[in-house]
């Protein structure tokens, strides 16, 4: 895959034909940049579909990946930090780490279920303004006590994440946004068996500000015993500035046995409790039947 990364130029489209492409220990560096007019796009041969395996590392901006399976298993993540008892030799999560890249209808996961850490990073390192993750499923994900988290937003300004089906994580947050993004929306999601649907914080010296939560379905969390939280939509903690401008509004939550969740600085209104009427939850169908109390919200089929 780096090979045809290598070879493409703003606007083009490289595809994949089917087949698998990496392994575990496989480390995939996407460097070249697209333009602001002009995405790079990588892609699954039109009637086919092709699966990464490994680390998929995506340094470069305007970047699409769009109709590819990926499964995140690898063995890169080499040590916890310090206090924390955990697995070595776990997966890194899909970094990206370049600003106006786009995920698009994509498959994430982590097969090797000894092998599971985070799911998506975003921001961990350089500038990742004004990414968007929209209408993909990423699950199975997550081993480490409460720190491995389906989507890990750390920094970025203009983040969007919307229309995914994110489920299957006993061990972190849907959506984590810890310690520096900023002015993210995160809409018109489904987030299903997770330890905890989000959660909002900071470090000293970081700000996180403007952050946006709403029409996300958070359904049936199961807590993380690890930091003495109940299964619950969210909560919010500062090591450094209070954060301001944040909200978590009109989201639907069901079966979450620790409720709504406390929260000290994010504005909280509108949500409401009710049973989002999924096709076959047990099967990861989230699409919504007749008559569901969120059918206005134009969540996405899975399609």
């Amino acid at each position: 895959m780096q090979q045809l990364d290598r070879t493409l130029h703003p606007g083009q489209t490289g595809c994949l034909r089917s087949g698998s492409y990496g392994s575990t220990s496989t480390w995939h560096q996407i460097y070249t940049n697209g333009a602001p007019a002009a995405q790079i796009t990588l892609t699954s041969y039109p009637g086919e579909l092709a699966t990464v395996i490994g680390y998929l590392d995506i340094e470069a901006s305007y970047t699409t990946f769009t109709n590819v399976r990926i499964d995140g298993s690898n063995t890169l993540y080499k040590s916890h930090p310090s206090g924390i008892n955990c697995p070595n030799n776990v997966s890194q999560s899909l970094v990206i780490a370049g600003h106006d890249d786009i995920l698009d209808h994509i498959e994430y996961f982590q097969s090797i279920a000894s092998l599971r850490g985070n799911g998506i990073g975003i921001g961990f390192w350089g500038n990742a303004d004004n990414t968007i993750i929209r209408y993909s499923k990423i699950h199975d994900v997550g081993q480490c006590q409460a720190y491995d988290h389906l989507i890990y937003l750390a920094h970025g300004n203009n983040v969007q994440i919307y229309d995914n089906w994110l489920y299957d994580d006993p061990h972190g947050r849907g959506v984590q946004l810890y310690p520096g993004p900023t002015n993210a929306k995160i809409y018109d999601n489904v987030v299903d068996r997770a330890g905890e649907g989000f959660v909002i914080g900071n470090l000293q010296g970081e700000t996180i500000t403007g952050n946006q939560i709403f029409h996300n379905a958070v359904t049936n969390c199961l807590g993380l015993p690890w930091q003495g939280i109940a299964g619950q939509a969210i909560h919010d903690l500062y090591l450094g500035p209070i954060g301001t401008g944040n909200a978590f509004h009109d989201n639907l939550l069901f079966g979450d046995p620790g409720g709504l969740g406390q929260v000290s600085a994010v504005q909280v209104y509108n949500n409401v409790t009710a049973d989002p009427r999924y096709v076959d939850p047990a099967n990861h169908n989230y699409a919504l039947l007749a008559g569901s109390p969120v059918a206005g919200w134009g969540l996405w089929s899975g399609q």
